[in-house]
């Protein structure tokens, strides 16, 4: 037996390189099956993507695999040489729990993120016995393997070689490689977006019952659009719009988990103003309103409390740029660490689901409210801080507050106006206390604090949304009162800061004059990710809205609908109306323009 280890000291290395190549496959057939980054790639990409994550794991396992190798090469007991087997045994240990994981989850709707207590250690100790056992298991098989495998690991090696290499000679320098001096003199910026507000239901707006008696105060000393209009019904989509000044259809991030790519991930609005100074933050919701999630690339300094300072991603992307390896590497490694730091007592791991559905489970508005205030007092430079509230965020609505509402919270219905007005309420009152802060600091007239939202109730779209602009010194302050929209806000943000506006912003700053009475606004409503089939794949609903008047076609079942947008304070008269036919050839116009596949609306219509 003495001899059988050494005389096969290449069994480690290859079962290493086997091993990474299983786990990098079973991570990727998980992700290429299902709505992902992975679905929408041409299938040569996709196979880049699966080969070149193969030889990456497969490079870093025998590193360990080759230091191991060395330290024990002059024990004198052979069988220390075991060690070897570690790496393999570690990544095929890991393969079972991310795949024991995915079962479980998928069938019972339990796994490692719903684990708690006592059954964090069950999967801690679960997972020991299976390193243990994987350890054997890669020493007897891999001093079993054919004569083949050594032929198969080094085709493998050499075709994921080829394609680093090809993705690193392939790098263009990144758009944001040349930056403006930085400054101090410019004011910091608070956004304060609320999930799923609706002009309708707000007092600022003429709603009857007072659910936000605050910014109806601060209406008074700030440029406010009277009649504003969402880009997206998704969450994800809408606030990608408000940092990029991109309708969603040019990104296409019309959903999570859609993400940027390309010279995408390099143009936004936190990425400018990183660049002249500012140190940016990001208090959102993980995965869904989530710059890491999204691959918003050299934005945001902080996302959701954690530093984008990371070594090893910034050594990946000199490697391989952004390109969808590097995106599909990142997110399986996170997987893996969210999961094994779970269960051993590391760090809690985060629900995304329930970040959004259940209250209970998520950074609560007051703990937002109170971060933004401490990252205000520690700034010793220009801030961007971009929030998004979650007490709106139906179907389930969260409140300190009990006005409008009958009953105690726990019991709310789905959808309750009544619970929703409360929530109103507590959005409003955390913009006081921030906006208090500011004053009592004398920080007020050094910043810009806006409100808005990424959809209305409902995920509507066709709804009234709030956008105000507070300016230092109340100025400009008054009303716009033809129709703006969401990816509006950065353009006007970079117009009062004096910051040239980059040609990829097709937003319409509101310092100017007001738009034209008559524009058109497009917004886009995706479907069951189920039902993601050409040739529209992930788009269900189209809508273009002209002064009051939205018209939507439903692309996925060719229905059309038309209607008035309740309360719009600046109507136009019947004649500047498009009619039905004028709008739907105006909207099939529009896909057609961004390379979508008409042919099936055009010939049912016909």
């Amino acid at each position: 037996m003495d001899d059988i280890y050494k005389n096969n000291w290449r069994a480690p290395f290859l079962i290493t390189i086997l091993s990474a190549y299983f786990y990098a496959f079973m991570e990727w057939l998980f992700f290429v099956t299902k709505p992902s980054s992975l679905a929408i790639l041409t299938p040569f990409e996709k196979l880049e993507v699966l080969f070149i994550t193969g030889g990456v794991v497969a490079l870093l396992l025998l590193v360990g695999v080759a230091v191991i190798w060395l330290l024990t090469r002059r024990a004198k007991n052979p069988k220390w040489k075991v060690l070897a087997y570690i790496p393999s045994a570690f990544i095929l240990a890991v393969t079972t729990l991310i795949l024991f994981d995915n079962f479980t989850y998928t069938v019972f709707k339990f796994g490692v993120t719903s684990s708690g207590g006592v059954f964090r250690a069950v999967y801690a100790l679960g997972f020991l016995i299976v390193f243990w056992r994987m350890v054997l298991f890669a020493q007897r098989t891999a001093l079993r393997l054919p004569k083949f495998a050594s032929t198969l690991t080094i085709g493998l090696l050499t075709v994921s070689t080829a394609g680093i290499l090809a993705t690193f000679f392939s790098l263009n320098p990144s758009p944001n490689s040349d930056s403006p001096t930085a400054s101090t003199d410019l004011p910091d910026i608070i956004i304060l977006g609320g999930d799923g507000l609706s002009a309708t239901y707000m007092s600022m707006y003429g709603y009857s019952q007072e659910t936000t008696p605050f910014l109806e105060q601060l209406t008074e000393t700030s440029l406010v659009a009277e009649n504003a209009f969402n880009n997206a019904s998704s969450t994800t989509a809408s606030t990608t719009s408000a940092l990029t000044g991109k309708e969603p259809i040019l990104t296409d991030v019309l959903r999570y988990p859609d993400i940027l790519s390309g010279n995408d991930s390099f143009e936004h609005l936190p990425g400018i103003l990183k660049r002249y100074g500012y140190h940016t933050v990001e208090i959102g919701v993980p995965s869904y309103v989530d710059a890491v999630k999204l691959n918003m690339l050299d934005g945001f300094d902080i996302v959701n409390n954690q530093s984008l300072n990371r070594p090893a991603s910034a050594l990946l992307r000199k490697v391989l740029g952004n390109a969808p390896p590097t995106y599909f590497i990142q997110t399986i490694t996170e997987r893996v660490s969210e999961r094994l730091f779970h269960i051993f007592y590391i760090r809690e791991m985060n629900n995304p689901l329930a970040g959004v559905t259940s209250p209970k489970s998520r950074m609560s508005d007051a703990e937002k409210k109170d971060q933004i205030i401490q990252l205000m007092d520690e700034a010793d430079r220009p801030l961007f801080i971009f929030a998004h509230f979650m007490d709106t965020h139906g179907p389930e609505f969260s409140s300190p507050f009990q006005v409008f509402s009958n009953g105690p919270i726990k019991d709310n219905k789905r959808w309750s106006v009544a619970h929703y007005k409360d929530a109103l309420l507590s959005y409003d009152a955390s913009v006081r206390e921030v906006y208090e802060y500011l004053e009592q600091t004398g920080k007020l007239d050094n910043t810009i604090l806006v409100i808005y939202t990424d959809h209305g109730y409902g995920y509507a779209m066709n709804h009234r949304i709030p956008l105000l602009i507070h300016f230092p010194g109340s100025t400009p302050a008054g009303t716009r009162t033809n129709n703006v929209q969401v990816l509006d806000l950065p353009v006007t943000l970079l117009d009062y800061l004096d910051i040239p506006t980059p040609a990829w912003m097709v937003g319409t700053s509101m310092l100017g004059d007001e738009p034209p009475a008559d524009r058109e606004i497009f917004a886009i409503k995706t479907g069951s990710p189920k039902r993601i089939t050409p040739p529209f794949h992930k788009i269900k609903i189209v809508q273009l809205t002209v002064c009051q008047k939205w018209y939507a076609l439903n692309v996925q079942e060719n229905e059309w609908r038309s209607g008035m947008a309740a309360r719009h304070t600046s109507t136009c008269e019947s004649d500047m109306l498009p009619t039905d036919e004028e709008a739907r050839q105006r909207i099939l116009e529009y896909l057609e323009q961004h390379g979508y596949d008409i042919s099936s609306l055009q010939e049912e219509s016909e």
